[in-house]
């Protein structure tokens, strides 16, 4: 298995030296390598469940936002941007791979920026981010130390109504501009990365199902029965993988 995984390593770094339209999609797993929180974890799952009462889709929903913002905005500052991560090797090989002109697009399925703040252009935010707060009567943004230091429900300083954080709540749809620019990028890519999430998620189905090539390069920390489904394959971490794969490019 190991001498497998290598022979992939050396034939997916010589796609990569060869393309040159990249288009990589983020998801949880580089998150959490950057030092971000899995509140989808088994652990936390439960824990959350007995502290607040319910789950963390049911508390980051448009219903409980718009009924319930003292609750909200407990967890959101407690769970979702108390303890935030910082862009590490995977968005360095990014990077790396934006200046040499080969990243053209990246689509995130997270929340944390990490992409922008590693220096990414051209980013597609399917979630959102958690950086942008605003007001939605005045549209006035507010940085993320003023979320984190009200007592309470933050609120505008000028309107006094709550902020909203600028992060897709479920309940509602990811934006049709975010749909159709994500759509456009993996229908004219030579080569698709998907780094930090399996293939099952309905997000990134739609994403890489308008790839047409035969390019799709899943990195993932743990098996799934649709890694079937890409052409190529390799399991571990992606900042170890990642930096390996671009190294001396």
């Amino acid at each position: 298995m190991k001498n497998l995984q290598e022979a992939v390593l050396g034939h997916v770094k010589t796609m990569i030296s060869q393309a040159n339209n990249i288009v990589c999609v983020t998801g949880l797993g580089t998150v959490v390598e950057c030092g971000g929180e899995d509140i989808w974890s088994v652990d936390n799952l439960y824990r959350i469940e007995k502290e607040y009462g319910d789950s963390p889709e049911e508390i980051l929903s448009a219903g409980l936002y718009a009924t319930k913002k003292e609750k909200f905005y407990k967890f959101y500052k407690k769970e979702v941007i108390s303890k935030l991560p910082e862009p590490g090797e995977t968005y360095a090989a990014l990077k790396k791979l934006q200046d040499m002109g080969k990243l053209r697009a990246t689509i995130s399925m997270n929340i944390y920026g990490l992409e922008y703040r590693s220096g990414l252009r051209n980013v597609i935010e399917f979630q959102g981010t958690v950086y942008s707060n605003y007001c939605p009567m005045c549209k006035k943004n507010f940085p993320m130390d003023y979320i984190l230091n009200s007592p309470n429900v933050p609120v505008c300083d000028d309107c006094k109504v709550a902020l909203r954080p600028g992060l897709r709540l479920f309940g509602e749809s990811v934006r049709n501009d975010r749909m159709t620019e994500a759509a456009i990028a993996c229908s004219n890519a030579d080569l698709v990365l998907v780094l930090g999430t399996n293939l099952y998620g309905s997000k990134v189905r739609y994403s890489t199902g308008h790839y047409t090539g035969d390019k799709l390069i899943l990195i993932n920390g743990e098996e799934h029965f649709t890694d079937r489904y890409a052409d190529y394959v390799l399991h571990g971490q992606c900042k170890d993988i990642l930096p390996m794969l671009v190294k001396d490019l």
